[in-house]
């Protein structure tokens, strides 16, 4: 049997419950209450003393009855003659001749509620604890959900001033606002340098131009290229002299006019050969030239010292520093080149946002300013590290630009779309409570009983809050007042085996 605990809720103002305490509220006519306290209460048909809608203060003397789970001034089992005052209050369960609030049948369906499933941890946070409290899911030992918040009497229960709102299903969807930075695509933009020291000779290309692939961008005159050049056609000359002479070699040993130690040295120097002309070869390529540029270099026998400076890929020029006349090197950037058909948009995301974003989703780039742009995209890596200073962390939007309307530097507003329109249960903000381990909302059950539910919260709309698991819709939740049902209901958990509220957590 689930544990059924009924704390009574103890909110009048010291002053207000003295009052109460003084009106007579079974006298048939009305009157006030003489100097002498009546002995019998023509209301609850029980004595003065023994009645605990008039004098709530029975509730906590008495204390709670060890055998049936209640307090024991509220105990119709142990005294039936508290069975008229029930009635009376109607709080009273005529199918089974037990007090309303007390019914564990009637109240059988908050024992059988869907497990909450936890929450995956997203990547960004080392355990559980570390997420914000409204993507925690509740303590898996927490009973909490276990006990009753139960007023001595509606007129205490209507004193208290509680609100109630009803849980509603409706046409819900998410997204995550957060600031972002136009910048140029990194798998399509490049910083060009010289592959070798030299004199810029020509440069034929100028900021804004459109490039092809293999465009020359500028000519540098170096001594490097046409050192590389001569030495790669004697080493050529080289692999000929000794392929005919180990040719030779091989006809005299036939003839035994030669030796054979005089072959092997001629093999030798052949082989030798070869590896130094392949590798001027690759030094060749390594200086931009291609298979195609050394064939030419053989057949022509060009030694020329002039470098091209190619396009990688079509592109924009986007900055130039290459002048005539000047002396470059292989760490001074002459042009840098982009494609802007494409453009990454880096986005700044707020720590407490991590565990709803993911690769894949749709975000929505709007520039505004002298023009108003506005582009969609989809997240395609999300950093693994969370800056120290901001609080936030790195994530990156490809965008199409074909008018090439965003420029690299614009600053921006990403809308992230987590999730589309469709139905979710909604309470208002003011109804949800941390208690400590849990978020909990206070259903209502009858005017005087209030049973705790332990609910996972999905997000946050603005005004309300979205509950994925722990209510139906329909529910009575309070809204007002829910906080001091929440003290209660810390007070009475003491000592129960939950988790305790978190150090410095309100």
């Amino acid at each position: 049997m689930t544990k059924n605990i009924v704390i009574a809720v103890k909110l009048m103002i010291v002053g207000a419950l003295g009052a109460l305490l003084y009106i007579n509220l079974g006298r048939s006519d009305g009157s006030a209450a003489s100097d002498s306290q009546p002995e019998f209460c023509v209301r609850h048909q029980i004595d003065e003393k023994d009645c605990p809608w008039c004098d709530p203060s029975l509730i906590e003397k008495m204390g709670m009855c060890p055998g049936h789970g209640v307090p024991e001034a509220l105990c119709s089992q142990c005294n039936p003659a508290l069975i008229p005052g029930f009635k009376v209050e109607g709080d009273w369960c005529a199918g089974h001749a037990v007090p309303e609030s007390q019914c564990i049948l009637c109240n059988s369906e908050d024992t059988a509620e869907e497990p909450v499933t936890p929450v995956t941890v997203p990547e960004h946070y080392t355990s559980a604890a570390d997420l914000p409290r409204s993507r925690r899911s509740p303590a898996p030992d927490c009973k909490k959900h276990e006990l009753l918040v139960q007023f001595s009497s509606k007129e205490t229960s209507k004193n208290v001033g509680l609100e109630f709102a009803q849980a509603r299903q409706r046409q819900v969807s998410h997204s995550i606002s957060c600031t972002a930075e136009v910048v140029y695509d990194g798998n399509r933009y490049a910083r060009l340098v010289s592959r070798a020291e030299g004199v810029v000779y020509q440069v034929l290309k100028d900021l804004g131009d459109s490039v092809a692939a293999g465009d020359v961008l500028a000519v540098v005159d170096s001594a490097e290229l046409g050192t590389a050049k001569a030495e790669y056609l004697q080493a050529r000359a080289r692999v000929n002299l000794w392929e005919r002479n180990h040719k030779r070699e091989q006809i005299l040993l036939k003839k035994r006019i030669s030796t054979e130690r005089e072959l092997l040295e001629a093999e030798t120097r052949h082989a030798e050969s070869r590896i130094a002309r392949s590798s001027l070869a690759h030094r060749l390529k390594n200086l931009g030239l291609s298979e195609a540029d050394i064939d030419d270099l053989e057949k022509n026998r060009d030694t020329s010292s002039l470098l091209d400076l190619t396009a990688p890929f079509a592109g924009i020029v986007v900055e130039r520093t290459a002048v005539v006349g000047e002396v470059t090197g292989k760490t001074k950037e002459l042009f840098t080149i982009a494609d802007t058909a494409r453009m990454w948009a880096i986005l700044d995301v707020y720590e407490a946002d991590l565990g709803h974003v993911r690769t894949g989703q749709s975000v929505l780039i709007t520039v505004e300013g002298s023009i108003s742009v506005q582009r969609e995209g989809i997240i395609t890596w999300i950093s693994a590290h969370v800056d120290q200073r901001t609080r936030t962390l790195k994530a990156r939007v490809e965008i199409e630009n074909p008018d090439g309307m965003l420029k690299a530097g614009m600053f921006s507003r990403a809308l992230i779309n987590v999730r589309g329109p469709g139905p979710g249960i909604v309470v208002p903000k003011s109804a949800v409570q941390w208690e400590g381990c849990c978020n909990v909302v206070f259903v209502k059950k009858s005017d005087v009983l209030f049973k705790p539910r332990k609910v996972r919260i999905g997000f946050d709309t603005g005004s309300e809050l979205v509950v994925e698991q722990g209510l139906a819709a329909g529910e009575q939740v309070v809204t007002t007042g829910s906080f001091l049902l929440k003290t209660e209901l810390l007070k009475g958990s003491i000592g129960a085996g939950c988790c305790e509220i978190e150090p410095g957590k309100s």
